[in-house]
């Protein structure tokens, strides 16, 4: 079943809390969704469920716990990740409780999970949402990559946000999986449309703490290397008040007041997450990726599209 083929379900969504991403990569597929005549439960955490609603105020939401990982900032991702894998899987099986929860009690027809692995039900329909099929390969990567692809295979099938010629995901994008595999292109809140772009650019700061205020800290610097305008897209507030003149930091807009400022800069900073890279492609915008530090996938990522 792909996205186009999906009309008159009643669908329960979720979707990875690392970050924004993927809640924004979502808006689209929703909107398609509600489009084609599906009714959408949408299940997040608080700050999840109020984004959603800003664009889909109609739709039914659910209360869902995130993943809530925690990270030093040492750069050493493969090892963080491996120090939480084991809360990872107490989540993981947490969700799969959820779901056959939730589906007892209400007319359920078709799950779509973007990149939770427990998020599904052996008996409903249950779709994977993810532009990375294959982890980028290196050292602890080859077993997580492993487990991630087994993961993947307890789903009925997979939307892969790309397209077939692995435009925007490049190697990520492959897979050896047998499942049934759709690829539904590059999912953006954003359309194509030209607009007037103003003189300044558009630093967007995301990703789980301490990793998003380190690249805060660097935005700054930057700012006072350059003559240009930078307005700073910030969700947290740092306490650091000693900005140079040419740097406004935003940190109470809501998101359609961000769309704003997407379609009017004249370029991005950012890391280079999967769903900024999509968006960037989406406005053609010129920009400048800053990867997490050791986060292989976002390295690989900012190397495919430099």
């Amino acid at each position: 079943m792909n996205l186009t083929d999906v009309f008159g379900q009643t669908i329960l969504y979720a979707c990875n809390d690392w970050g924004f991403g993927h809640v924004a990569r979502s808006i689209p597929i929703i909107e398609q969704l509600v489009a084609q005549n599906n009714t959408i439960y949408f299940a997040g955490n608080k700050k999840q469920n109020a984004i959603i609603e800003e664009y889909f105020p109609s739709i039914h939401f659910v209360t869902l716990d995130g993943y809530d990982f925690r990270f030093s900032g040492s750069g050493k991702w493969s090892y963080e990740m491996a120090t939480n894998f084991f809360r990872f899987k107490h989540i993981i099986s947490n969700e799969f409780d959820f779901v056959n929860t939730f589906c007892l009690s209400n007319p359920i027809t078709l799950i779509i999970s973007d990149h939770r692995y427990g998020f599904r039900n052996n008996d409903i329909p249950s779709i994977c949402v993810t532009h990375q099929v294959t982890l980028p390969l290196g050292g602890i990567q080859k077993i997580a990559n492993y487990w991630h692809t087994n993961q993947l295979k307890k789903f009925t099938s997979i939307w892969v946000l790309d397209d077939e010629k692995h435009t925007y995901a490049g190697a990520l994008s492959t897979t050896t999986i047998t499942l049934p595999i759709h690829y539904i292109g590059n999912q953006s809140r954003f359309s194509a449309v030209k607009t007037p772009k103003e003189d300044f650019v558009l630093a967007v700061i995301s990703g789980p703490e301490p990793y998003a205020k380190q690249l805060f800290k660097e935005i700054i610097q930057f700012a006072g290397s350059t003559n240009q305008n930078i307005k700073c897209i910030c969700s947290g507030k740092y306490h650091i008040f000693d900005y140079p003149s040419n740097l406004e930091v935003l940190d109470t807009l809501t998101w359609k007041e961000m769309d704003a400022l997407f379609y009017r800069c004249d370029s991005i900073i950012s890391r280079s997450g999967y769903t900024t890279i999509m968006d960037v492609k989406r406005l053609n915008k010129k920009a400048i990726y800053i990867p997490t530090p050791g986060q292989l996938e976002q390295i690989y990522l900012a190397e495919l599209h430099r």
